[in-house]
């Protein structure tokens, strides 16, 4: 305790040079806290809104082989996947079942638009009045019709307002080209440069129409967890559970191009089931993020190399200052492993207090960025909730940054403290500094 009350003494004695040091400690944790409380925050906006986009985020799709080449993608008998996830007992708010068209073409008087249409159920407790922005219409009597819901980016590319009447062509189950007319009926909220992950919504009857599918089949089943941050853990459970009850699975990691190859193969017969989670669509954009997160850390580290070195130089003349008083200190019976911790001690304080010093002010800067309105922000919406900014606090991180710090710290000081430790007594006493 006196060694430790003595490294805060000193510490006060130098304060400018201690708010130096300290506060280059302090930026660097700003710097880091700020880059990963922004993309956190952006990828867990991001997975929730998209989660509110396609209804879930946890996803089963369906294949079924037909003979020798034909192929659908639908799910027939669910019961094998509901009794897995009654059995698992998964947390979810929502389950809902859908027909996709993948790349389905959007046909008005004047353009043509490609994105997704999702056949779901829309009726009173459907999952989207609930979590779309819808800005024009309602889906008040959308189900069981011909209406549509499109985004505001797609009813612009078309040209088309409420009441309008679009084609929609795709290709059927059979490998048909087929076409309907539906009514556009509501516009939602645009997501910016996502849009396109978006797609548009219609009567899961109305789309089963479209894909030839058999009333009350579909091709995708969606979980809507009460907690979004689990998705990967339930849907690893989800996906052993299936495979414990003999169901026939795609590998996890398969993409689309590895179960079409399989397919013009002809490597398997009856029905196969992907299970995806949002992380595994979105593998490509958690990684931009996780890069970013990279080279923050690498400025940090680049930055604390840099301190290091100027912690070596200020403690060496810290020692050569303190060399009579080093002295007297050994002349009273300080021995010279407490010399040694007096000086690593001085660091570990210094590095403690700009850490910490550090951690609140990004802290702080990220409480304030959360009450700008980014509303004007247009290309990002993805990246926003209710149009403002939502980062995170990772306890964790902050935790392995103060070791971190620290450690570095105490190391840069470590050389100067070992030579304060070896000055003999009466060498330190003449001198003349």
């Amino acid at each position: 305790m006196s060694l430790a009350s003595m490294a805060f003494k000193n510490l006060a004695r130098q304060k400018r040079r201690t708010l130096l040091l300290g506060g280059a400690i302090a930026f660097g944790l700003v710097v880091v806290t700020v880059v990963n409380g922004l993309s956190g925050g952006a990828i867990n906006t991001l997975e929730s809104n998209l989660s509110n986009l396609v209804a879930g985020n946890i996803f089963i799709s369906g294949t079924q082989k037909l003979g020798t080449d034909g192929v659908e993608y639908r799910i027939g008998d669910d019961k094998p996947l509901l009794r897995a996830i009654k059995e698992l007992r998964i947390p979810y708010t929502y389950l809902s079942r859908e027909s996709l068209v993948r790349q389905a073409a959007l046909i008005s008087d004047s353009s043509t638009v490609y994105l997704t249409l999702y056949g779901v159920e829309l009726g009173p407790k459907s999952f989207l009045r609930h979590h779309l922005s819808i800005v024009q219409g309602s889906l008040d009597g959308v189900a069981h019709s011909d209406g549509i819901l499109i985004s505001e980016a797609s009813a612009k590319k078309l040209d088309v307002k409420l009441g309008d009447r679009i084609s929609v062509q795709t290709t059927t189950t059979s490998g048909q080209q087929n076409v309907l007319d539906f009514t556009v009926r509501a516009i939602y909220r645009s997501i910016g440069v996502a849009d396109s992950l978006s797609g548009a919504y219609a009567d899961l009857a109305r789309v089963n129409s479209l894909l030839n599918l058999p009333p009350g089949d579909y091709n995708e089943l969606s979980l809507y967890l009460k907690d979004l941050g689990q998705s990967e853990l339930w849907g690893q459970k989800l996906y052993d559970q299936l495979k414990a009850n003999g169901v026939p699975l795609w590998p996890r990691s398969s993409d689309q191009s590895q179960i079409d190859s399989f397919l013009r193969e002809g490597q398997w017969t009856g029905t196969k089931y992907l299970l995806q989670t949002l992380g595994d669509q979105l593998s490509i954009v958690k990684g931009l993020f996780s890069a970013l997160n990279l080279v923050a850390l690498f400025i940090l580290l680049l930055l604390y190399v840099v301190i290091m070195v100027g912690i070596t130089n200020t403690y060496r003349m810290i020692v050569w200052e303190r060399t009579r008083e080093i002295g007297t200190l050994r002349a009273l019976g300080m021995q010279r492993n407490e010399v040694r911790n007096l000086f690593l001690l001085e660091a570990v304080f210094l590095a403690l207090g700009g850490i910490v010093s550090g951690f609140v002010v990004g802290v702080g800067l990220l409480g304030l960025l959360t009450f700008p309105d980014f509303s004007i922000w247009k290309d990002f919406t993805i990246l926003l909730h209710n149009n403002h900014l939502s980062p995170t606090i990772d306890i964790g991180s902050f935790f392995v940054d103060l070791l971190l710090v620290t450690a570095l710290t105490a190391l840069a000081a470590s050389f100067p403290a070992r030579k304060a430790a070896r000055l003999e007594p009466a060498v330190a006493l003449r001198s003349t500094f």
